[in-house]
């Protein structure tokens, strides 16, 4: 059993999008934490460098705040610390000779300082402005700060990728055990479509979910169907036993009324018409009781290994009289092969009769009606084709029903149950009927399985 792609799968889909909406929701929470936290470090380095700035403002003499500088300068290497002081005089105290003057508060990314760069942190947090009689610049280094880009992005991997990879597995495990389940059940909707009505859905593995009582309704659905079936065809059957002695027995009648000489010659053409439809309705109710009991347990032990090649030239012999008479060209073509079949001689030849007749009464004169058997490795095939007005692509199913006749049809002989005769034989021998457009007119393939 194979199913469709798994892509469509909705336990998939459905997996999809939880895995989405769980990226996202992670994604923003991530940021959201990573703003508030960034914030807060940048916060706290601003407050410890002011702390810091606000230290050497509250140093009054002008010699011991210099003598606190180049004490501080001396141990503070730049790449945490960097002081620069400029005296109203004109002379500098720094520890990275070249810092251009800055003022206020801000991020200064160490590309702005010049100084050998591997020395330096990525970005310094400054803060510039009056002290004592000068102006002093403090930066200090935010490398932490800047590190919980990278925190933070482990952190979201470490979380997010685990997690992911085991969604998308379960979800991948849940759409094709879905995917399996469904098609169980498309397979079994599709055999019921074909009216193969025995189908049912096999218990599905797993706890009781929807797709259960999906089966089960398909079940249920499929019993009452075949009960339904069942019944009709038993009605039918049961009419046409019931009925079938009493018309023979009006037919009887009939033909005696026929055989005597008090009728009028316009009584006479009543008597002869009765018959014929009398006649006409005993077929049908034959027909009925054939399908009837041909659908229902078949008659399976007169089955044999036989060759469809003579059964069906012998029949073609039968019926090149008629074809002449009508002004029909019916052929042949044997095929190579023995052309083997498993199944019973009479249905088999009913089954070339009622194609061979209905190409005949739905052919104009002059039509020619092709009957063929060919052998394949996966068995025999008989093909009946003509070049009449054909069946249209809409109707060709319509026409294996029972009683169902074109409007093209309606004023012809028939009961419209040839076809669908030859259809009950061909499921009773496990044979497919297909019906297509042999451009113009109708090609009738009866494809049987190996003997």
């Amino acid at each position: 059993m194979t199913g469709g792609p798994i892509s469509r799968s909705t336990p998939l889909r459905l997996t999809v999008r939880l895995i989405a909406v769980f990226s996202i929701s992670t994604l923003l929470s991530f940021g959201a934490a990573f703003v508030i936290v960034t914030r807060s470090a940048d916060a706290n380095l601003r407050a410890q460098v002011l702390e810091d700035f606000d230290s050497y403002k509250l140093v009054r003499n002008q010699a011991a705040l210099i003598e606190r500088l180049l004490a501080d300068i001396a141990s503070a290497p730049p790449e945490t610390l960097i002081i620069d002081y400029r005296t109203d005089s004109g002379s500098r105290l720094s520890n990275v000779p070249g810092l251009p003057a800055l003022s206020g508060f801000s991020i200064v990314p160490a590309s702005r300082i010049p100084l050998d760069q591997s020395a330096l942190a990525d970005s310094y947090l400054i803060v510039a402005g009056r002290v004592g009689q000068g102006s002093l610049t403090m930066a200090r280094n935010r490398e932490y700060v800047t590190s919980l880009w990278e925190t933070f992005t482990v952190i979201l991997l470490v979380n997010l990728l685990p997690t992911l990879i085991v969604a998308t597995g379960i979800g991948v495990w849940a759409a094709r055990r879905a995917r399996n389940r469904v098609e169980a059940i498309r397979n079994a909707l599709r055999s019921l479509t074909k009216g193969q009505l025995d189908t049912r859905v096999p218990a599905l593995p797993g706890a009781p979910d929807d797709l259960s009582d999906i089966g089960a309704a398909v079940n249920r659905m499929a019993e009452a169907q075949t009960a339904s079936v069942s019944s009709l065809r038993q009605v039918s059957a049961d009419i046409a036993h019931d009925l079938r002695t009493p018309i023979q027995r009006v037919s009887v009648l009939l033909e005696r009324l026929a055989a005597t000489d008090a009728l009028t010659p316009a009584q006479a053409d009543i008597v002869d018409t009765a018959q014929s439809e009398t006649a006409q309705i005993v077929r049908t109710f034959q027909s009925l009781l054939q399908i009837a009991q041909i659908e229902g347990t078949g008659p399976r032990s007169g089955f044999a290994d036989l060759e469809l090649r003579p059964l069906i030239a012998g029949l073609v012999d039968v019926y090149e009289p008629s074809a002449e008479e009508s002004g029909h060209h019916l052929v042949f073509t044997p095929g190579k092969g023995p052309a083997k079949v498993h199944g019973e001689r009479n249905l088999l030849g009913q089954v070339a009769a009622n194609l061979i007749e209905n190409a005949l009464r739905h052919t104009p004169a002059g039509s020619t009606i092709t009957v063929a058997v060919t052998d394949h490795p996966d068995g025999a095939q008989l093909t009946v084709r003509d070049d009449g007005p054909g069946v249209p692509k809409a109707e060709r199913g319509n026409v294996l029903r029972r009683h169902y006749r074109l409007e093209s049809s309606r004023t012809s002989e028939g009961s419209g149950l040839g076809l669908s005769l030859v259809a009950a034989i061909c499921d009773l021998h496990g044979a497919t009927l297909s019906l297509g457009d042999n451009a113009p007119g109708l090609v009738v393939e009866v494809a049987f399985p190996p003997a």
